[in-house]
């Protein structure tokens, strides 16, 4: 039996450290880009489409704190299949995710270092991808001491840019109000760094009181991460405006605004975002190798003998190569933000759908009270809305394609899993 050693407090810093990492700061200038100065109002919208859909998978998780999170709980209420698809598609969102932060994390230190710059700037993504599988297996704990340090980190850029916004916000920056439909572009974008409220679900087997705990866990979470996006862009957009627009590292340009007769401090705290971005992949990485995991204990993969393996450490270290190895797949394809990110974001609403539809039976059979059958309802509304956002992004950004074949790759390998062991 798994031994549930995550305290409530460390499994919100999981959360966090998920949640916070590259797509908060690499979002601020595809944001501004597209919406002006008024890009943070998508955070908020955002987070007001998320919400229901926050609160459905936090009543499923409480009622099935085990392993496998979204595939458990589409499997209970929809199906066979239908736990697979959810699960997968889960997988493969957050890989996505996960190796974009790995990208942006490794390409600061790349375009510094000139000594990296003899290498393919591939194959060191590569490389660091299967060093955190390496220490991971080796011991290194998700629910340690580590996620303290990578916490710590987030904070220094966060609240540099929020004490500087005291002294430098300008509100002539707000001046040319944005329509709402370069708003609704943003979405997928927005949406991006609100994700990951719900990767604690892959884990809940290892948390205490798991079915008394994880609701609150889920909603602090999301809770603090808005407020922090949200804060964060309105602060960062009233120093600089439309200057973000033409940087990929809003933080350094706030401190060169702030500390300009610093420059070295502001390189230092410029460079607490880049570290602090490997926490977050740390986090995703080592979570979402058990939705493989569980897929393939479940029988729906070739070679789950293999895929189901864990080591003394109780990392099924199998799974996590290859997690590893389909991330360095996508890499390969495209290391473009905005593709990237709208396929993380469509890759993971599809298992948000099926986990609503799975709520709104558990309504319906009266094992989910603490919901009423409305909510269901808004969540499915809120994962078609943003399907259909990220479709019509899927048809402009034709990049996107080759991660709809990753998609249906595993499909296509369950399907012959089934029909031979049929």
């Amino acid at each position: 039996m798994t031994t549930r050693s995550i305290t409530p407090t460390k499994a919100i810093l999981i959360c966090l450290n998920s949640m916070i990492g590259a797509g908060l700061f690499i979002s601020v200038k595809p944001l501004s880009e597209i919406a002006g100065a008024f890009g943070f109002v998508s955070y908020i919208i955002a987070a007001i489409i998320l919400l229901p859909l926050i609160l459905c998978i936090a009543e499923l998780a409480s009622l099935h704190p085990v392993a496998g999170g979204l595939y458990v709980y589409s499997r209970t209420y929809l199906g066979f299949w239908a736990g697979f698809l959810s699960g997968w598609g889960y997988f493969v969102g957050k890989t996505v995710s996960a190796t974009v932060l790995m990208h942006k994390f490794i390409e600061f230190f790349y375009v510094r270092i000139p000594a990296m710059q003899h290498m393919s700037l591939w194959l060191i993504d590569c490389m660091m991808l299967f060093f955190i599988v390496g220490i991971n297996s080796a011991g290194v704990s998700i629910g340690g001491r580590i996620q303290y340090v990578f916490t710590a980190l987030k904070a220094i850029p966060i609240l540099f840019s929020l004490g500087a916004s005291f002294f430098l916000f300008d509100p002539t920056n707000f001046k040319d109000i944005a329509d709402v439909t370069s708003i609704l572009q943003t979405l997928p974008i927005a949406i991006f760094p609100l994700l990951g409220f719900e990767v604690i679900c892959s884990i809940t087997n290892m948390i205490q009181d798991a079915d008394k705990n994880i609701r609150k866990i889920m909603l602090s979470a999301f809770a603090i991460v808005a407020v922090i996006n949200t804060c964060f862009l309105l602060a960062s957009l009233g120093i600089l405006g439309t200057q973000f627009s033409h940087t990929n590292e809003p933080v350094l340009a706030i401190g060169f605004r702030a500390i300009g007769a610093y420059p070295l401090l502001a390189q230092l705290i410029n460079g607490a975002v880049f570290a602090s971005v490997i926490g977050a992949c740390f986090s995703l990485l080592t979570s979402n190798c058990w939705n493989l995991q569980t897929i393939a204990r479940y029988g729906h993969l070739p070679f789950g003998s293999l895929l189901t393996r864990v080591n003394r450490f109780n990392v099924p270290w199998v799974s996590f190569l290859v997690e590893a190895a389909i991330g360095c797949l996508i890499l390969w394809i495209t290391v473009e933000q905005i593709p990237l990110q709208n396929m993380a974001v469509f890759s993971q609403v599809i298992s948000y759908l099926l986990s609503s539809l799975a709520v709104l039976c558990a309504v319906r059979a009266g094992i989910a009270k603490r919901i009423s059958w409305w909510l269901p309802l808004l969540a499915l509304a809120s994962c078609v809305l943003i399907l259909g956002i990220c479709l019509q992004r899927i048809v402009v950004l034709g990049i996107s394609i080759p991660f709809l074949l990753i998609l249906g790759a595993g499909i296509v390998l369950a399907l012959g899993k089934q029909l031979r062991g049929a």
